[in-house]
């Protein structure tokens, strides 16, 4: 969202990668000790970072020994068809997820781009921002899975 953020908005703390190198310690801390990291969809970060770009709905091996997928967050509730990026490192393999689909009931921001008749109920910013409980607990078992 930087990009739309920057035009949008302005200032430093909008443009692309000023993230104060946040990223990347999570990245390095996943890689050293094991664990997951969960990044929105689409993410510029993934590229910048050099992280294959999740493509299919189940756990991709990457070059570097870590794993990538695509989850969306309304197959665990979430009212949102939100979609997740996570990148997995550890001794054992990940397990899978719920690889659903689900289109969701609302919408997270202002309108469709698709037009004003696939228009969705909007969430507040607090439930838009919001992790399911059971995808926080598989997010969970997957950094307990990971042991290194």
């Amino acid at each position: 969202m930087a990009i739309v953020n920057y035009a949008r908005w302005g200032g430093e703390h909008n443009r692309l990668g000023a993230d104060g190198g946040t990223f990347a310690a999570a990245l390095a801390a996943v890689r050293r000790w094991g664990g997951v990291l969960e990044h929105p969809a689409k993410s510029m970060a993934f590229a910048a970072h050099e992280l294959a770009t999740p493509g299919r709905p189940w756990w991709q091996a990457t070059l570097d020994g870590g794993w990538v997928c695509e989850v969306w967050q309304s197959a665990y509730g979430h009212r949102a068809a939100k979609a997740t990026w996570l990148y997995y490192c550890g001794d054992a393999p990940p397990f899978p997820l719920r690889w659903e689909k689900p289109a969701g009931t609302h919408q997270i921001g202002f309108h469709d781009q698709r037009g004003k008749a696939a228009n969705k109920p909007t969430l507040n910013k607090r439930e838009a921002n919001a992790t399911p409980i059971a995808f926080r607990d598989d997010l969970i078992r997957l950094a307990l899975n990971s042991s290194r």
